[in-house]
């Protein structure tokens, strides 16, 4: 079994988000997914800021976050943190966070466990005197050991049957 060492750049795309305007904010219309959403690795949907699609003269399609989606944190106190959209709405990103899309020879959950145990070695790279910051380059240039997807989705597997484990023992307790 072969395992590369290669960029995550390389094997996976990062749709930077959109500088929605907050003194455009809305209290209803679309909702807009900002870094203050990525909690304890999932999106925390509570408190949404909304936008209108016409205040802006913009294709926003590619900004969209869909189910499953998968995020970082590029900016302030939860940089490098990472976190799955389960909701089933549809929010768009915001400026300062990115939208991991894999290629075909990466599996986005493997990619969510190996960018989880990242997030200390993030915050070390990240820049910025007040607020750590991420840039999309140092993003792409994170290093990850690249198995066969096989050997991704079996990782996959097993770390997910040893999580329901915890977790039951969690409760038992």
């Amino acid at each position: 079994m072969t395992w590369k060492l290669v960029k995550l750049g390389d094997v996976c795309h990062l749709q930077n988000g959109f500088a929605f305007k907050s003194k455009l904010f809305k209290d209803k219309g679309l909702p807009i997914l900002r870094i203050s959403n990525i909690q304890n690795e999932h999106i925390d949907t509570r408190r949404p800021v909304y936008f209108n699609a016409t205040d802006y003269n913009v294709d926003l399609k590619k900004y969209e976050v869909k189910t499953g989606d998968l995020l970082i944190a590029m900016s302030g106190a939860t940089t490098g943190k990472i976190g799955f959209n389960e909701s089933p709405t549809t929010f768009y990103l915001n400026q300062r966070v990115g939208k991991l899309v894999p290629g075909k020879d990466l599996d986005k959950k493997y990619l969510y466990y190996l960018l989880s145990t990242k997030v200390e070695e993030n915050l070390k790279i990240s820049k910025g005197a007040a607020q750590p910051n991420l840039s999309s380059e140092q993003i792409k240039n994170i290093e990850i050991s690249l198995p066969s997807i096989q050997e991704q989705q079996r990782i996959v597997s097993k770390l997910e049957a040893a999580f329901s484990e915890i977790d039951k023992a969690i409760e038992l307790t």
